[in-house]
């Protein structure tokens, strides 16, 4: 049984040398459902139109786009270049969804209107601030 545990306890190291090794042979690319939503992993072309269907258009180009790129990398037969292929094409797709998440961003803070408008410290948006403010301004008030 001692024998057995000291044997895996050996091994486990060894296992993992030879994953970083398999992944550094070119074996470990990366994966479309590592930079998708969710709900975009397995689109399909879409049809039609609408808000979702723009969405979707729009995750459905960027998969061709990633899927080709994925395809150059392939065909490039030095080991260095094609994970520096690979690291390239993580990079912009890293790029590509800070761009569109900061778009969305921009777009709901649009929505939301200026945020000044919101303040809260604002005297105007209690009702009893007019009411103290009415009672001591009246127009036949003497001074």
């Amino acid at each position: 049984m001692k024998k057995n545990i000291v044997l895996i306890a050996l091994l486990m190291p060894l296992c993992a040398i030879a994953q970083e090794v398999v992944s550094l042979d070119g074996l470990h690319e990366p994966e479309w459902k590592d930079f998708a939503p969710q709900a975009f992993v397995d689109i399909s072309e879409p049809k039609g139109i609408g808000k979702f269907n723009e969405t979707a258009s729009y995750w459905y180009k960027r998969k061709v786009e990633f899927e080709e790129g994925i395809v150059n990398c392939r065909a490039t037969a030095d080991l260095d270049e094609k994970l520096a292929c690979y690291q390239q094409l993580k990079v912009k797709q890293y790029q590509l969804n800070s761009d569109y998440n900061a778009r969305l961003e921009a777009q709901e803070q649009a929505r939301k209107g200026p945020q000044e408008m919101f303040d809260r410290t604002d005297t105007m948006l209690p009702i009893g601030g007019y009411l103290n403010n009415f009672t001591k301004f009246q127009p036949n008030e003497i001074r």
